[in-house]
């Protein structure tokens, strides 16, 4: 296997990043006046606010302005390989529409500005093994305290957080759970308890044994989280983190149909060997023969 096979989902990870993010403009772009704006804002309060700043480069140009070149960059960092322009800009207009502006700043945005970070030296040094592994410690960082976290505390182990997680009006869901099933407490404690694991557990990601069940749980973990909770955006942006960073074979069955592959093969020339016996029938008599 070649070495930049090794490091497949590292060159990919930008890639899909890139898109990610850009489809996550596109839904909010009906509502970017109304969201980025000191109209909603009294004169009284805004001054109080560290990110005015940031507010008032918004009501200097249109938000739908920044946002444009927001879904440009991703878009841009979708289809060309290892271009540090389209991640660096929309590492900054990240910050200014997701992170800079706290009041409308949530987890998915802190782990996308992270993401954005590792695209831009995954574009500027390309894939290497102390990145691949940096890569995955931090994913191992993140999933370990969420689970000790969780596990600190008692909601996450009689079920309530799991129940409340589920009943509240987030976003839009495919599946939503009845208030009727809340009479089934060992379903909530089990997926509680069950989530505690997974996550404590992610560190054994690291070694080939339990590298497929972890990920695959946490992929699992995520898609739920995504239909009951309408948690696309998040739920998408960590399953292409774990596809990424371990190199899953879903990756390439993912990637195989949409981007070429990362080597190619060069042509052989078929050249046919010479006889050693000059007398042949192609060759003619020879005058060395008698």
């Amino acid at each position: 296997m070649s070495k930049s096979n090794n490091y497949q989902g590292l060159q990919l990870f930008p890639r899909g990043l890139g898109l990610l993010l850009s489809l996550a403009m596109i839904r909010l772009w009906p509502d970017l006046e109304l969201l980025y704006s000191s109209y909603l804002m009294p004169d009284e309060l805004l001054p109080q606010y560290s990110e005015k700043w940031i507010i008032m480069l918004f009501d200097w140009a249109s938000p739908r302005l920044y946002a444009g070149l927001y879904i440009g960059s991703g878009l841009l960092l979708a289809v060309i390989r290892q271009n540090c322009a389209p991640a660096m800009l929309l590492f900054v207009l990240h910050y200014l529409f997701f992170v800079g502006y706290s009041p409308w700043s949530y987890g998915a945005d802190y782990i996308g500005q992270t993401a954005l970070f590792f695209s831009i030296f995954i574009c500027i040094w390309g894939p290497s093994h102390y990145l691949q592994r940096f890569f995955r410690l931090q994913l191992i960082a993140f999933y370990f305290f969420a689970g000790l976290g969780k596990a600190l505390g008692i909601t996450w182990w009689n079920g309530e957080a799991v129940w409340k997680a589920l009943q509240q009006p987030v976003m839009p869901a495919a599946f939503t759970v009845p208030l009727s099933a809340h009479r089934y407490e060992y379903l909530w404690v089990g997926l509680g308890i069950l989530t505690i694991i997974i996550e404590l557990g992610y560190p054994l990601t690291w070694t080939r044994r339990f590298r497929l069940f972890f990920t695959n749980s946490i992929i699992l973990m995520h898609i739920g989280i995504a239909l009951t909770m309408g948690l696309i955006h998040f739920s998408c942006l960590m399953i292409w983190y774990n596809l990424c960073a371990w190199d899953h074979p879903l990756l390439h069955r993912i990637a195989k149909p949409v981007i070429k592959p990362l080597e190619t093969t060069e042509p052989t020339l078929q050249v046919r060997t010479a006889t050693a016996d000059l007398d042949t029938r192609e060759g003619g008599k020879s005058r060395h023969v008698k």
